[in-house]
């Protein structure tokens, strides 16, 4: 009881602090839990053992970061997706709409293979030079690609539906097919919510010729990013307007082994950076100079992620994450108990954002199926209905590396995407599990 007590108040300040913007999150993920461990009467040895467990989870995702943001980086400095930038925005001029529906669809295609990070690596660098050229906020296309996750990872391969079938016991493969028509009907919602987001960003004044409330977001940005851009020397140095041929061939190779391999993603990065910095530049004064650009944002975001490890590391190890799930299990009042599948699969989303996607699924998830079978809840129906709510929450999980990733890449801070994110992804939650209740997938 005191753990799970101690747990959730950890979250609760780590998350608030988040969003009221008042510190960076690199001492909130390490100083608050190693306090709250303190709290609970574990040594500093044993801190530091949470502290090393935690970090083995976060470190790939680290190193990921620091070469694939390099990598895009550079590519975006060299005009890689200039050509196609500009032929979107003269396709599409002020229709904002087709750009959102566009991203949503290339978020599902990038999304087949299953992998959050892979899916952020492909959709946010090929859109967010057309964003930020039509004065679309990027909070809104990470908001879309979550919306895009979400439904596509309901795939047989996809993290949930395989860790929902080890909890049943069931083949992940019959769970797929019973969860195809609400596949289907999530892709159309999807492409509603898309156009829907085109739609409010063009009431803002989106466009090529900024108006209104968007005119006015791109004077702040804009003097707010000054000190970032590139000078006109540095500018002048990286475009390599002859590489681009070559630097596109490279890039869809990156994207292949990233889609198509088992290699390790960050080794996909390692190795195409490698490449672009002796094909482009032939110095290593210049190869230097290149990676320098972009080094402040390459290292503080696995900054984050490796301090994140720390909150993990604690949150699980100590045994904390079983307490809160044992708590959220008991605190359900009686007369509930027929309906508890409705309950989790409702609140499934600020559920999974405290938990995390392996806490919520082997270890709310089974807690939550023993209690409802004693009130003759199905344990289907329960798995069902906390599956397809879950899901959701999957880009707005203030500890997840891929959280981090798509903050990092879009250019947003984390406040953003969970104020912004957060109730919009929730909304499409209770929407999807109508659509599983009238599907038959679980029962009130």
């Amino acid at each position: 009881m005191f753990l799970g007590v101690v747990g959730f108040l950890m979250v609760v300040i780590i998350v608030a602090a988040l969003i009221r913007g008042k510190s960076n999150p690199v001492p909130l993920f390490v100083m608050v839990p190693v306090i709250a461990a303190l709290i609970c009467g574990f040594t500093p040895v044993e801190i530091f053992g949470f502290v090393k467990a935690g970090v083995a989870k976060t470190w790939s995702t680290a190193v990921l970061f620091i070469f694939s943001i390099v990598y895009f980086s550079m590519m975006g400095d060299m005009g890689l997706f200039d050509p196609m930038v500009n032929w979107l925005v003269k396709k599409a001029g002020d229709n904002i709409v087709m750009v959102t529906v566009a991203t949503a669809c290339i978020a599902v295609i990038s999304h087949l293979d299953g992998a959050l990070a892979s899916t952020l690596l492909i959709t946010i660098p090929a859109m967010l030079p057309i964003y930020k050229k039509l004065h679309m906020r990027p909070v809104v296309l990470v908001c879309i690609i979550g919306a895009a996750m979400s439904i596509m990872n309901l795939l047989p391969w996809g993290g949930p539906v395989a860790r929902t079938g080890v909890v049943l016991n069931a083949d992940v493969n019959v769970l797929w097919q019973q969860l195809l028509p609400l596949q289907g009907a999530g892709l159309v919602i999807l492409l509603i919510f898309a156009a829907y987001m085109g739609v409010m960003e063009k009431r803002r004044g989106a466009g090529l010729n900024a108006t209104g409330k968007a005119a006015e977001l791109s004077e702040d940005e804009d003097e707010k990013s000054a000190d970032d851009d590139l000078s006109a020397d540095d500018a002048a140095f990286m475009r390599r307007p002859k590489m681009i041929w070559f630097n596109g061939i490279l890039t869809l190779f990156v994207i292949g082994l990233l889609c198509f391999t088992k290699i390790p993603l960050y080794g996909a990065f390692m190795f195409g950076l490698a490449v672009a910095l002796i094909a482009n530049f032939h110095t290593a004064k210049d190869q230097a100079r290149a990676i320098k650009m972009h080094a402040a944002t390459a290292l503080t975001m696995p900054m984050i992620l490796l301090a994140s490890g720390v909150f993990l590391g604690v949150l699980s190890k100590t045994g904390m994450m079983k307490a809160m799930a044992q708590m959220l299990i008991n605190i359900i009042p009686a007369a509930l108990g027929p309906h508890l599948q409705d309950v989790f699969g409702f609140f499934a989303v600020p559920i999974g954002m405290m938990l995390g996607t392996d806490s919520y699924f082997f270890g709310l998830l089974p807690l939550a199926i023993g209690v409802g079978q004693q009130f003759g809840v199905d344990p289907h129906n329960m798995a069902m209905a906390m599956l397809i709510g879950k899901n959701y929450g999957v880009m707005v999980t203030p500890h997840a590396a891929t959280t981090f990733l798509a903050c990092g890449l879009a250019g947003i801070s984390i406040k953003e995407l969970l104020t912004f994110c957060a109730p919009r992804l929730w909304v499409l939650s209770w929407i999807s599990l109508a659509c599983g209740l009238v599907l038959g997938l679980f029962h009130l």
